[in-house]
Formats: structure tokens, C-alpha cells, sequence
């Protein structure tokens, strides 16, 4: 599909490469989950844009609150990475086991500078 749970307890979903050009999730409220990746390949394996209900999404997660509302998924799929989609590092755009790892990163390296400095 696409997304898939990573950290059980959470809501959040990260994305990965649809195997799909096209899929219809029937949620039980009623409510359509559309993605579309119609230039997917063997070739194009990565994620180039991501837009959902026509919107830019640049985050690499979804929430299960959000996906519960329907949405349309449109993916555009690429022979390389976009590497633009990575250099706005916020720690919101990650999920929630990478925005800890992050953190703790950024922690290690504080420490270190101010041992460093002593």
C-alpha cells in the first residue's frame, strides 16, 4: 500500500514505496482511502511527492486519525530520491521512534560539545 505500522502503541503509519499503481482502502466508517501512483515501476521506486487531497504533504508519516477521514493519496513516484524532501529537517516531519532517536542524537552531541568546551 504503501504505509505501514512501525511503533505499536502510536497512531502513526510510515511511508514506504506503494506496490500499486492504484488501490481502494473500504474503511468501515464509509469512508475511501485512494492512492495513486500511476507512474510506479520496478524503475521508479522512490517517493518523489507525496499530495494528499491535493495538498503537499512533506512529512514521511500518516496518522490513523487522519487516514480515518478518507483521503486521496496522490504519490509521484521517481528513479531517484528527492532529496529536497529531506533538507527541511524538523523534527515533526519524522515518526514517532525517529523524532526520540533524534532527539537523543541531539542530546549525545550537546553533551559532548560541552564536554568538550570544559
Amino acid at each position: 500500500m504503501g504505509f505501514y505500522p512501525v511503533c505499536p502503541g502510536t497512531d502513526q503509519y510510515v511511508l514506504g514505496t506503494p506496490l500499486f499503481k492504484k488501490m481502494t482502502l473500504h474503511l468501515e466508517n464509509g469512508k475511501d482511502v485512494l492512492i495513486n501512483a500511476p507512474n510506479n515501476s520496478a524503475e521508479n521506486q522512490y517517493i518523489n511527492r507525496l499530495e494528499i487531497n491535493g495538498e503537499n504533504y512533506s512529512k514521511n508519516w500518516l496518522s490513523h486519525k487522519q487516514l480515518m477521514k478518507g483521503a486521496v493519496l496522490d504519490v509521484t513516484m521517481g528513479n531517484s530520491p528527492n532529496r529536497n524532501r529531506e533538507r527541511n529537517r524538523k523534527i515533526s516531519l519524522f515518526h514517532y521512534p525517529m523524532k526520540n532517536n533524534i532527539q537523543i542524537m541531539d542530546l549525545k552531541v550537546k553533551q559532548h560539545q560541552k564536554m568538550e568546551n570544559s
